[in-house]
Protein backbone atom coordinates (compact mmCIF):
# COMPACT_ATOMS: atom_id res chain seq x y z
CA UNK A 1 0.00 0.00 0.00
CA UNK A 2 1.45 3.64 -0.94
CA UNK A 3 0.32 6.39 0.76
CA UNK A 4 0.31 10.19 1.03
CA UNK A 5 1.08 11.98 4.31
CA UNK A 6 2.04 15.64 4.14
CA UNK A 7 5.41 14.74 6.53
CA UNK A 8 7.15 12.25 7.34
CA UNK A 9 9.13 12.57 10.79
CA UNK A 10 11.84 10.37 12.49
CA UNK A 11 11.04 10.59 16.30
CA UNK A 12 12.35 8.68 18.95
CA UNK A 13 9.09 6.59 19.25
CA UNK A 14 9.64 6.09 15.12
CA UNK A 15 8.54 7.15 12.02
CA UNK A 16 5.44 9.02 12.38
CA UNK A 17 3.14 10.25 9.64
CA UNK A 18 1.49 13.55 9.70
CA UNK A 19 -1.95 14.47 7.79
CA UNK A 20 -3.47 18.04 7.45
CA UNK A 21 -5.66 19.54 5.60
CA UNK A 22 -4.18 23.00 5.15
CA UNK A 23 -6.22 24.39 7.93
CA UNK A 24 -6.15 21.14 10.51
CA UNK A 25 -3.96 18.55 11.78
CA UNK A 26 -6.28 15.72 10.86
CA UNK A 27 -4.47 12.21 11.38
CA UNK A 28 -1.11 11.31 12.67
CA UNK A 29 0.55 7.40 12.22
CA UNK A 30 2.87 6.52 14.78
CA UNK A 31 2.69 2.96 13.55
CA UNK A 32 2.63 3.24 9.97
CA UNK A 33 4.20 -0.48 9.78
CA UNK A 34 4.42 -1.66 6.43
CA UNK A 35 2.45 1.09 4.85
CA UNK A 36 4.75 2.64 2.29
CA UNK A 37 4.28 6.51 2.91
CA UNK A 38 5.49 9.19 0.35
CA UNK A 39 5.43 12.77 1.49
CA UNK A 40 3.45 14.74 -0.73
CA UNK A 41 1.52 18.14 -0.80
CA UNK A 42 3.50 19.75 2.26
CA UNK A 43 1.48 22.83 3.89
CA UNK A 44 2.75 26.09 5.76
CA UNK A 45 0.53 23.93 8.74
CA UNK A 46 2.78 21.19 8.05
CA UNK A 47 5.89 22.96 8.63
CA UNK A 48 4.48 24.25 11.74
CA UNK A 49 3.16 20.44 13.12
CA UNK A 50 6.55 19.47 12.05
CA UNK A 51 8.51 21.87 14.03
CA UNK A 52 5.98 21.61 17.29
CA UNK A 53 6.62 17.62 17.18
CA UNK A 54 9.86 18.29 17.39
CA UNK A 55 10.25 20.15 20.37
CA UNK A 56 8.21 18.17 21.85
CA UNK A 57 10.36 15.25 21.41
CA UNK A 58 13.31 17.27 22.11
CA UNK A 59 15.00 16.91 25.46
CA UNK A 60 15.81 20.56 25.27
CA UNK A 61 12.22 22.31 24.45
CA UNK A 62 11.11 24.42 27.33
CA UNK A 63 7.53 23.98 25.87
CA UNK A 64 7.99 20.27 25.10
CA UNK A 65 4.79 19.52 26.16
CA UNK A 66 2.42 22.35 24.53
CA UNK A 67 1.09 21.37 21.39
CA UNK A 68 -1.95 23.28 22.03
CA UNK A 69 -0.92 25.90 18.99
CA UNK A 70 -1.64 23.03 16.36
CA UNK A 71 -5.07 23.33 15.04
CA UNK A 72 -6.65 20.04 14.83
CA UNK A 73 -9.81 18.62 13.17
CA UNK A 74 -10.31 15.12 14.78
CA UNK A 75 -13.00 12.69 12.71
CA UNK A 76 -15.22 10.72 15.15
CA UNK A 77 -18.50 10.45 16.85
CA UNK A 78 -20.27 13.10 19.33
CA UNK A 79 -19.02 10.44 21.89
CA UNK A 80 -15.71 10.06 20.95
CA UNK A 81 -15.23 13.89 20.39
CA UNK A 82 -16.32 14.94 23.67
CA UNK A 83 -13.84 12.40 25.16
CA UNK A 84 -10.40 13.73 23.11
CA UNK A 85 -11.81 17.50 23.71
CA UNK A 86 -11.24 15.95 27.71
CA UNK A 87 -8.32 14.31 26.96
CA UNK A 88 -6.80 17.15 25.84
CA UNK A 89 -7.73 19.07 29.73
CA UNK A 90 -4.84 16.43 31.21
CA UNK A 91 -1.85 18.38 32.31
CA UNK A 92 1.43 17.19 30.79
CA UNK A 93 3.20 14.62 32.78
CA UNK A 94 -0.31 13.50 34.48
CA UNK A 95 -2.27 10.77 33.73
CA UNK A 96 -6.19 9.78 34.89
CA UNK A 97 -7.93 6.80 34.27
CA UNK A 98 -9.92 5.29 32.36
CA UNK A 99 -12.66 5.33 34.90
CA UNK A 100 -12.00 8.98 36.41
CA UNK A 101 -12.46 9.92 32.60
CA UNK A 102 -15.86 7.67 32.54
CA UNK A 103 -17.18 9.20 35.76
CA UNK A 104 -16.75 12.84 34.05
CA UNK A 105 -18.64 11.73 31.33
CA UNK A 106 -21.02 9.56 33.17
CA UNK A 107 -20.04 6.43 30.86
CA UNK A 108 -18.02 3.50 31.07
CA UNK A 109 -14.55 3.30 31.20
CA UNK A 110 -14.47 0.43 28.04
CA UNK A 111 -16.13 3.33 26.26
CA UNK A 112 -13.03 6.02 27.29
CA UNK A 113 -10.90 2.96 25.96
CA UNK A 114 -12.68 2.68 22.85
CA UNK A 115 -12.68 6.15 22.25
CA UNK A 116 -8.83 6.40 22.85
CA UNK A 117 -8.07 3.30 20.79
CA UNK A 118 -10.11 5.04 17.67
CA UNK A 119 -8.01 8.67 18.52
CA UNK A 120 -6.61 9.88 14.93
CA UNK A 121 -4.33 12.27 16.22
CA UNK A 122 -2.44 10.65 19.00
CA UNK A 123 0.27 12.48 21.21
CA UNK A 124 -1.20 15.62 20.27
CA UNK A 125 -4.74 14.60 22.06
CA UNK A 126 -2.76 12.59 24.47
CA UNK A 127 -4.67 9.77 24.33
CA UNK A 128 -1.81 8.34 26.38
CA UNK A 129 -2.09 10.13 29.35
CA UNK A 130 -5.21 7.97 30.03
CA UNK A 131 -4.09 4.98 32.30
CA UNK A 132 -5.78 2.04 33.86
CA UNK A 133 -6.31 2.18 37.51
CA UNK A 134 -4.00 -0.99 38.01
CA UNK A 135 -1.57 -0.25 35.60
CA UNK A 136 -0.37 1.67 32.60
CA UNK A 137 -3.74 0.46 30.16
CA UNK A 138 -3.01 -0.14 27.13
CA UNK A 139 -2.19 1.98 23.47
CA UNK A 140 -3.56 2.01 20.51
CA UNK A 141 -5.63 -0.81 20.62
CA UNK A 142 -3.03 -3.21 22.71
CA UNK A 143 -2.53 -4.17 25.53
CA UNK A 144 0.40 -4.97 28.85
CA UNK A 145 3.10 -5.82 26.74
CA UNK A 146 4.26 -5.00 23.04
CA UNK A 147 5.62 -2.14 21.04
CA UNK A 148 2.57 0.12 21.18
CA UNK A 149 2.03 -0.08 24.65
CA UNK A 150 5.91 0.17 24.85
CA UNK A 151 5.44 3.76 23.04
CA UNK A 152 2.82 4.84 25.66
CA UNK A 153 5.48 4.36 28.26
CA UNK A 154 7.83 6.16 26.97
CA UNK A 155 5.89 9.33 26.25
CA UNK A 156 4.62 9.44 29.72
CA UNK A 157 8.13 9.14 30.51
CA UNK A 158 9.05 11.39 28.36
CA UNK A 159 6.95 13.98 29.64
CA UNK A 160 7.42 13.60 33.12
CA UNK A 161 11.29 14.53 32.67
CA UNK A 162 10.77 17.19 30.54
CA UNK A 163 8.76 18.25 34.13
CA UNK A 164 11.33 17.85 36.09
CA UNK A 165 13.78 19.33 33.81
CA UNK A 166 11.71 22.58 33.26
Amino acid sequence: MNLVAQALLDSPVGRIAIFDNGKHLTAIDIFPGDINYRQDNTTNLTQHIVEQLRAYFSKSASKACDLSEIPIKPKGTEFQQSVWQLMQAIPCGSSWTYGEMASQLETSPRAIGGACRRNPIPIVVPCHRVVAASGIGGYSGQWKAGKRVDVKQWLLAHEKQRLIST
